[in-house]
Order: C-alpha cells, then structure tokens, then sequence
C-alpha cells in the first residue's frame, strides 16, 4: 500500500481502543473512491485475534459474533466493502444498522435465534470500508438511523503523484510484499491515563472540526480521546503524551466527507 500507513494505523488503535478501561471502543469506516485500497487495509488486520472479519452481516452473524464475544474471543467486527449490507433492502438494512447501533453505543442485549439469552451488554465496535457515491446514496437515511454518528469517517483519496506510484507499485509486484498485521492485544482491559493539557488540545481539535460540520462533536471529542488512550496503549505506556496528541492531530486532517488528497 502507498501513502496509507496512518490510515492503517488509525484501523490499529480503534482495534486496541476495545481494550482501554471503561471507555467505548472506537468505530471507523474508510471512505474514498473505487480502487483506492479501502478493503485491501481493513484484511490486513483478519488476523488479529480480537478481530472478527465478514463480508456480510445478518441475525446470524451477529449471533456468532455474540457467541465469540461472550466467550472473550472476539470484540471488533470488520467489514471490509459494506456493498452487501448496504445493496441489501431496507427493513434488512435497517435490523443490521440496529445491531451495529446497539453494540457500538450501549451495548446490546436480548434473545439470539436459537433462544440464547444475553443479559450482560455486548459492547464492540467496528470498521468498514464504502465509496463516495454509496455514501452520497445513503447518508440521508443513515443519519436519519443515527448510524454514520458513531463512527469517526476517515476519507481520502489519491493525489496524481500517488497514482503513479501505485502503478510502479503494481508492475513491479510490491504488493508480494504487504504482510498482514498480528499484533498482540492485551489480555484485559487496561486503565489508561489522560493529562488535562491533552484533553484540552484533543477537544481544540473538535471544536475545529465542529465548525465545520454543524455538529456538537460531543460523540467524537470521546473517541479522538479514547483513540489517543490506545496510541499510548500501543507503544506499552498508560499515560497519553504529546506524541499522542500528534497522532490524533496527523488524523483529523482526514475526519471529514471532504476527500482529502494523500
């Protein structure tokens, strides 16, 4: 992959951020043209073992998923193309955005099709990939759904300069050599702390952002915080620092529907 290794990385944290101490994990989805890597970067991470990985999503995913949670296996669901959640009819659309709702807000609860009963909150999060036409198609209804407020939407697309390198990436078959990542998550949740002065540039960061959107931006100050909690996690500290604010910041360049080049 060319010019995407910060993408990448923010697929990394939101994966560590289901393991920071009562805090959400974090949500994502990649939105850029065809053929801009979308679903080559989230099958990067099908490996991991807290990652669950799917290419549909329906009562009986769900069901598994539920299963492998309860059993502390599973915790991040990833779609890498939502194109067959999103092609499917509405009603199913709208039980699947139900679900992914319920699991990346409160968490959900309730009977499962062969009867079992979930009373302890399932809390996990997810990330997927969609294009600019499938989001200009279906923002409407899915804001109406409250379903794109709960994941933090990283867009991009290529630069000219950047499509001649994947290009030469391609003809001289560069592509052998992306490895998967299998990193180690941690056994338990881990209790993180985060400096005052850091919270303090992290919501600087929103209200920028809130400017531009119209939006409260109370739902992202929490997750640009708690995506910071897991950079920190990630270089096996539990104090946030200035490095990871820089991270953060690097990242709010492309929180946005605005394409940014890369």
């Amino acid at each position: 992959m060319i010019h995407t290794e910060l993408l990448e990385h923010a697929c990394k944290l939101a994966i560590l951020s289901a393991f920071i101490k009562k805090e959400r994990p974090v949500s994502l989805i990649l939105l850029a043209p065809p053929e801009s890597g979308k679903s080559e970067i989230l099958k990067k991470f099908a490996f991991v073992s807290s990652v669950k990985i799917s290419s549909d999503f329906n009562i009986h995913h769900f069901a598994d998923y539920c299963t492998e949670y309860q059993m502390g296996l599973k915790r991040t669901l990833i779609f890498p193309d939502f194109l067959k959640v999103v092609k499917k009819k509405y009603s199913a659309q709208v039980n699947a955005m139900g679900y992914i709702n319920a699991i990346t807000e409160e968490g959900w609860v309730g009977k499962l099709p062969l009867g079992q009963t979930v009373n302890s909150p399932i809390v996990g999060n997810v990330l997927t990939g969609l294009t600019e036409d499938e989001l200009r198609d279906k923002r409407f209804k899915w804001t109406r759904l409250g379903f794109l407020s709960r994941f933090v939407p990283l867009s991009y697309k290529y630069k000219d300069e950047t499509k001649t390198l994947i290009r030469q990436y391609i003809k001289d078959r560069l592509y052998r050599k992306d490895d998967p990542y299998d990193f180690t998550v941690p056994k338990s949740e881990v209790d993180v702390m985060l400096p005052n002065a850091i919270a303090n540039k992290i919501e600087g960061i929103v209200l920028h952002i809130s400017e531009e959107t119209n939006l409260l931006g109370f739902r992202l100050q929490r997750q640009l915080q708690t995506l910071a909690l897991a950079n920190a996690l990630s270089c096996q500290r539990t104090v946030v620092t200035e490095d990871d604010f820089k991270v953060i910041e690097a990242l709010s360049c492309f929180i946005n529907f605005d394409f940014n080049p890369l």
